[in-house]
């Protein structure tokens, strides 16, 4: 087994309204594997993600690349963690897709000739190499969130979270990101309804429901158990 990159234990969230979101989750994600996590809306995926990038704080213990997820550790944890989102509007805001991918490292203070190498060498990883100077709202929906995926790699995340990466991608679009995906060492964590997206990407499954882990193994095992397709 590859070293642990993330380690979660007996984490528990409360929103401000008593709400109970989180409850005991404990989870560990190892060096080069992809985790499907499945649930339906409102199950608790997406805030834990949030706790992952340290968005929220819960009680019990968070540590990501060997640092606890607390205040002083924050830059240090969200250099090696990349967060794709579901709409890549979110994520997607400069002019060309060129100035967007080189917007995260320019901003970490990096020498311009290793930004533009950062640049050069992510286009070329999701194929986009030949759109750089095109503006983002020209392109596809697919070519969208491969642009904001690149802007993710730029910083060299050790660990990718990915919330829904495939929607609203039409077949041939999401058979490129997939593809595109598949071709990245990093860790990954996925979150999806989509039990075929799970079956091209993880090596296991997680399943959350009413904000805790009740099952865990194969993506065929966890998708029949819960019949999630």
């Amino acid at each position: 087994m590859g070293a642990t990159l993330i380690d979660v234990r007996n984490l528990t969230f409360r929103y401000p309204d008593g709400t109970e979101a989180l409850r005991d989750i404990s989870f560990v994600l190892r060096r080069s594997e992809t985790v499907a996590i499945f649930g339906a809306n409102g199950s608790g995926k997406t805030t834990f993600l949030n706790h992952l990038v340290g968005l929220l704080h819960g009680e019990g213990s968070v540590t990501v690349c060997g640092m606890n997820l607390e205040d002083a550790n924050l830059p240090a944890v969200r250099q090696r963690v990349g967060m794709l989102f579901q709409d890549s509007d979110d994520q997607i805001f400069m002019p060309t897709i060129e100035e967007d991918v080189a917007f995260g490292p320019l901003n970490m203070g990096l020498d311009p000739a290793i930004v533009q190498q950062r640049v050069d060498r992510c286009l070329e990883q999701v194929g986009l190499n030949g759109q750089r100077r095109r503006p983002p709202h020209h392109l596809g929906a697919g070519e969208r969130r491969r642009a904001a995926l690149a802007g993710v790699l730029a910083m060299e995340p050790e660990i990718l979270l990915l919330d829904e990466p495939a929607t609203f991608l039409d077949p041939p679009a999401r058979k490129e990101l997939v593809r595109t995906l598949r071709s990245l060492p990093q860790a990954k964590i996925l979150v999806t309804h989509e039990v075929g997206l799970a079956e091209s990407l993880a090596d296991r499954a997680v399943f959350f429901m009413e904000g805790r882990i009740v099952a865990e193994g194969g993506v065929n095992e966890i998708a029949k158990l819960f019949d999630w397709r």
